[in-house]
């Protein structure tokens, strides 16, 4: 009976916490305020709302199909297109779903970790705090800065899919023969493959982590991966054998992630997390001890290598190197007896102060996420004191202009990135693309912008790409008159500091 009611109080603790957390989502959905890749998987919803079957790429408009387009924003666009609701309201609701299918994901996970009943929840809490004083906020890194930036993107809904793809793995350890679960793992793993590949490739880690090593050799275990590989080569909106020839042009927007390895030793980052290095290395008594040892071995193996090699894209496994310290230290925690008399405790008391210390710090450097659910306005003197990003821009006025569908010049790449989110295209795409030929592109976009362009080539290089609009600033050489023949400027905001000019 004792043991019920404390599985009862687990279970209600759990669900307190996630409430918390859920309503900390609808409060920062609530204040609309988004930036960074938010505005590409808008576009990407955009692009399937309008072309669900055969949608150009959402970037630059000129490739049919897309990586983008995957499972996860196939099922958004279709919502979208049937319920009537706008992309960015589909994607905004999509932020706190995702956040309870991870809550619940994770918690499955957990039951692997051992019986301690605050296990789950205090990998919640580590998960969102223990990453460093300035945490990044990045596509699969959950801190709860990052979170609040990132609880719509593929990445959140792809965690929850790789901690259900191990929790599949260990019940398959004890059940190797079990048909139903080797297929459910392989469907797990081609979602993932199609819906994150970064993810794809955390989990893949993670399976071969938690294997026995007789279980290289089943048949189960390399029919689950072969069903994965077909399913995703049959997905029909995108090549996946393309993301293997992209892979080195999206290479360089992760070299800031191995950078910040390097600056003061990574803990201005990461060093939070390392409270569980102790937990970790003594941990090999505890259930999976051994396991959380080799995949943050593996992990930490695999992104120095990466660096090492000019290969940047690595760096996307830090999440899941910083995980098992999470973890180790949830685990032992939760078993520990830190007030028992004996002696011995004392270790486990010093773990527990360091660890509300350490709390308590990476809550202060999460400190933007939680202002990002005020719901009274903060200043941008109040976002940049704490370091978090603001989402206004002085091109925010202009974007209701821009229709979707539209082709857009923009005299600056990231500008791209808000065009995108209206649904509309850039000539030079806002993010690393290897699919098209980007450095014409930029050439051709510098040329049109020139001071010294003729009218003839301008008007050539518009034809060119069939664009319909240019953003630029006001006094650019190409809202002069007569430098855009057809086009008429709009100034919706007479004194605003661009111009939208369209035809």
């Amino acid at each position: 009976m004792r043991t019920a009611l404390s599985d009862r109080w687990t279970r209600a603790g759990y669900l307190l916490l996630g409430l918390v957390l859920v309503v900390w989502a609808v409060l920062v959905t609530a204040r609309h305020g988004w930036a960074g890749d938010m505005r590409l998987h808008l576009g990407t919803v955009h692009g399937l709302v309008r072309h669900p079957l055969s949608a150009a790429d959402p970037l630059v408009g000129s490739v049919r199909g897309s990586p983008y387009y995957s499972p996860y924003m196939v099922v958004l666009a279709a919502v979208s297109k049937v319920t009537g609701i706008t992309p960015l309201g589909v994607l905004e609701l999509a932020g706190p779903v995702n956040l309870v299918f991870w809550l619940w994901a994770l918690r499955r996970f957990c039951r692997h970790l051992g019986p301690g009943p605050l296990l789950p929840a205090l990998v919640v809490v580590f998960t969102l705090l223990l990453w460093g004083l300035r945490p990044r906020d990045w596509s699969g890194f959950l801190s709860l800065y990052s979170l609040s930036w990132t609880m719509a993107y593929p990445s959140v809904f792809g965690t929850a899919l790789m901690f259900l793809a191990w929790d599949v793995q260990l019940r398959r350890r004890d059940r190797p023969a079990d048909l139903a679960l080797t297929v459910t793992l392989g469907l797990l793993m081609a979602l993932l493959v199609l819906i994150h590949p970064f993810t794809a490739l955390n989990a893949l880690l993670g399976l071969l982590a938690f294997t026995r090593r007789s279980m290289l050799a089943s048949w189960q275990l390399w029919a689950g991966a072969a069903l994965a590989l077909v399913l995703a080569l049959l997905w029909p909106w995108s090549d996946v054998t393309e993301l293997f020839g992209a892979a080195g042009g999206l290479s360089g927007i992760h070299l800031d992630l191995i950078l910040d390895l390097g600056r003061s030793w990574g803990f201005a980052h990461y060093g939070l997390a390392l409270v569980g290095l102790p937990a970790l290395v003594t941990g090999l008594s505890r259930p999976l001890g051994r396991e959380l040892i080799i995949l943050f071995a593996a992990a930490v193996a695999v992104i120095g290598l990466g660096a090492a090699a000019g290969a940047y894209g690595l760096a996307r496994m830090i999440p899941v190197a910083v995980l098992p310290l999470h973890l180790a230290l949830a685990s032992y925690l939760a078993t520990a007896k830190p007030w028992h008399r004996r002696a011995a405790a004392w270790r486990g008391r010093v773990c527990v102060l360091v660890t509300v210390v350490a709390c308590a710090a990476g809550l202060f450097g999460n400190a933007g996420g939680l202002l990002r659910a005020w719901w009274l306005p903060v200043s941008a003197a109040t976002l940049a004191a704490w370091d978090t990003r603001n989402p206004q821009t002085r091109y925010d006025a202009l974007l209701p202009e821009i229709k979707p569908g539209a082709v857009v010049l923009v005299e600056r790449t990231w500008v791209g990135r808000m065009v995108n989110s209206r649904g509309a295209y850039s000539v030079v795409p806002a993010w690393p693309y290897p699919f098209v030929d980007e450095a014409a592109r930029r050439r051709d976009s510098a040329a049109f912008f020139g001071a010294r362009t003729g009218v003839a080539r301008r008007m050539a290089i518009a034809d060119r790409y069939r664009v319909t609009c240019v953003l630029a600033r006001r006094r650019s050489a190409v809202l002069r008159p007569g430098a855009l023949v057809g086009f008429r400027v709009r100034t919706p905001v007479p004194h605003h500091a661009v111009r939208l000019a369209c035809r």
